[in-house]
């Protein structure tokens, strides 16, 4: 008890003993002391509510959706999925991340693009232009196909191993537009969501299946910086394709220290062998696989 109160109540007490006319008094002056007591506590609880409040609010997971290359040239063009071993249609994706953006308030949502130059590394039709840079052990041109992985060594470069593709999503061309059903969010829209898109595979001799590194990790989109500047803590992975940018992306995301979840109903993939493997390895690595209708319960509304 405070030293001054403690002095003022004796003096009550040896008043009321020494005179007891002034008990009444004396009531009154401890009772309006009991009101300022209780108005100081209530006072006292309020700011470590309002503390406490500000404390959480400040921990609250702050969310980004990144939907993955869904692109004509993945769903009905040149590597369309359903022409891939797995006979996945690409386009399945696309009510259910519509749906996504729908139903859930992002703090941010990121659109990556497959943005190729048209002697990318990954064509196979461009083999001829870097065959004299296959290494010793890689398999010969001559037994090279489509969907090989041939193994180059290029000047001022890491040796590389590279799947070679069907030409695919060519700057600037139809295959390389996102597929007009999807729901792509202005900018400037008035939910106040933050918007980044993101163009990978641009360089000719470096492929990029993430929309956060290239292959080789010798350069790196704005993702990770935009992210960091919105504050984002948790990234939901969705898009085409499971088994190669998806993974791809949402591996690299653990990598930057955010909780990652891959969306499974809202990815089609390649081949379900490596679909299944490498989400293995993504959860082995504490990555997290759920359904579109698991969102609601990590997302805060």
């Amino acid at each position: 008890m405070h030293i001054s109160l403690l002095v003022f109540l004796i003096s009550l007490i040896g008043t009321t003993l020494s005179n007891p006319v002034h008990y009444d008094q004396i009531n009154n002056k401890l009772t309006a002391i009991s009101e300022q007591i209780d108005q100081a506590e209530l006072r006292l609880n309020n700011s470590i509510t309002k503390l406490l409040n500000t404390s959480q609010s400040s921990n609250q997971a702050v969310s980004a959706l990144l939907i993955i290359d869904v692109q004509y040239d993945f769903i009905d063009g040149s590597l369309a999925l359903k022409n891939c071993p797995s006979k996945h249609n690409g386009e399945e994706v696309i009510p259910v991340i519509n749906q996504l953006l729908d139903s859930h308030k992002f703090d941010v949502v990121a659109y990556s693009h497959d943005w190729h130059p048209t002697n990318h590394i990954s064509f196979f039709d461009n083999l001829h232009l870097r065959s004299h840079l296959l290494t010793p052990d890689s398999i010969p041109l001559a037994d090279l196909k489509l969907y090989s992985t041939a193994t180059f060594a290029i000047n001022g470069l890491p040796r590389m191993e590279q799947s070679l593709w069907p030409r695919h999503c060519v700057q600037n061309t139809h295959g390389a537009k996102l597929h007009s059903d999807l729901k792509v969010i202005e900018e400037d829209n008035a939910q106040n969501i933050s918007v980044i898109h993101i163009q990978k595979g641009t360089k000719p001799d470096v492929d990029s299946y993430s929309a956060f590194w290239d292959n080789s990790k010798l350069s790196e989109t704005q993702l990770n910086q935009f992210l960091k500047e919105k504050g984002v803590t948790q990234v939901f992975v969705v898009g085409l394709a499971t088994d190669w940018c998806v993974y791809s992306t949402a591996i690299h995301g653990m990598e930057h220290g955010y909780k990652t979840f891959i969306i499974e109903d809202a990815c089609r993939g390649v081949d379900e062998k490596t679909i299944k493997e490498r989400l293995n390895d993504f959860t082995q690595k504490s990555g997290h696989i759920i359904k579109s209708s698991q969102v609601k319960d990590y997302i805060q509304e």
